[in-house]
């Protein structure tokens, strides 16, 4: 354990101070364990209603699709179609799941290179899509990952929430980068990783066009931004060969993170594009790729408990530069290969 005594440290994406408290790890806890213990899985399950040629409960069928399979979420928590009665406003949005294989008992880490590069493009083409609908302001494709964190398929797959409005953790981040560029000139982003390239020690992974490191204002553990070198404030100003090069990383820290407890790491991995409501300047914004797993050991989850869910300040149990460290000395090659 560290002996670093706590610490606060400036998010200046979010505008929020991070408290780094590794002394809080060494606590005797007496409360929930997680188990490592891992299922095995079919390769297709014919009760699960994400495999191919499955009815849903809503009586869709899918299709018996070979690669990459998206549709229209069956309950959805927006809808263009939904009305409301009196003061109430619709939540009007469009939700989408985004089906990574036919195969049931696979995951992104131990998918190819260039099946997880198939993902990274449907992504981007879902965003060029749905960021292009009238009304629709934003568009976040994320993966929940784990029942820890209530993902009740294990099937592999993502979503798509597209919003008429921006949400506040986009907003933040984009007012924010906008006041730094009109004071600064620059990208903040742009900032921020071409610091974290000079220091290195909270680097994990680099390549010709992306780096991944964990920001020295984590706010979970092992929490780690993937950033492309190039300013572009959507997936849609990547290049092909961006594209696949951020396809390579992301897929190797999800290997590190599988290896790092030898066990399929929970995780909620969201991909931050610029909003897009109509007019807005996308300069300010640089696209990113967010992973916020909520383990703080191999059995324990972070919780946010009192000061942080009524304060909103976050206290962070490991010291960033350790989780770093600990991250970059996993293999590439996942543990059960």
């Amino acid at each position: 354990m560290s002996t670093t005594l706590s610490i606060k440290r400036w998010n200046p994406l979010m505008g929020e101070w991070v408290i780094i408290a590794p002394a809080t790890s060494g606590r005797p806890w007496s409360g929930t364990l997680i188990s490592s213990t891992q299922e095995e899985l079919p390769v297709y399950d014919p009760c699960c209603y994400l495999c191919p040629g499955i009815t849903r409960a809503e009586g869709k069928v899918n299709p018996r699709y070979s690669g990459i399979h998206v549709f229209d979420n069956d309950f959805p928590s927006l809808s263009m179609d939904y009305t409301a009665a009196g003061q109430d406003v619709p939540a009007r949005g469009i939700c989408r799941v985004i089906c990574f294989s036919p195969h049931h008992n696979t995951t992104l880490s131990r998918m190819k290179e260039e099946e997880v590069h198939s993902v990274i493009l449907a992504f981007r083409d879902q965003y060029r899509e749905l960021s292009a609908i009238p009304g629709i302001e934003h568009v976040m494709p994320f993966e929940n990952r784990g029942k820890v964190i209530g993902v009740s398929n294990p099937h592999p797959h993502g979503q798509i929430y597209s919003t008429d409005f921006i949400p506040s953790i986009p907003l933040t981040r984009y007012n924010n980068a906008r006041k730094h560029l009109e004071e600064n000139g620059s990208c903040l982003f742009c900032s921020i990783l071409e610091k974290e390239l000079k220091s290195g020690i909270r680097m994990i992974a680099e390549n010709d066009h992306c780096a991944a490191f964990v920001p020295p204002f984590a706010r979970f553990a092992y929490e780690v931004q993937i950033y492309p070198r190039r300013h572009a404030p959507s997936m849609t100003d990547l290049s092909g060969e961006e594209l696949f090069s951020l396809a390579k990383i992301y897929r190797e820290i999800l290997v590190r993170y599988d290896n790092l407890f030898e066990m399929p790491f929970p995780n909620v991995t969201i991909f931050q594009n610029c909003p897009s409501p109509p007019g807005i300047d996308p300069r300010p914004y640089h696209f990113h790729i967010e992973f916020l797993p909520p383990l703080r050991s191999p059995d324990k989850l972070k919780y946010l408990a009192g000061f942080e869910s009524g304060g909103g300040n976050i206290v962070n149990p490991a010291l960033p530069e350790e989780s770093a460290e600990a991250l970059r000395m996993t293999s590439t090659v996942h543990y059960t290969e």
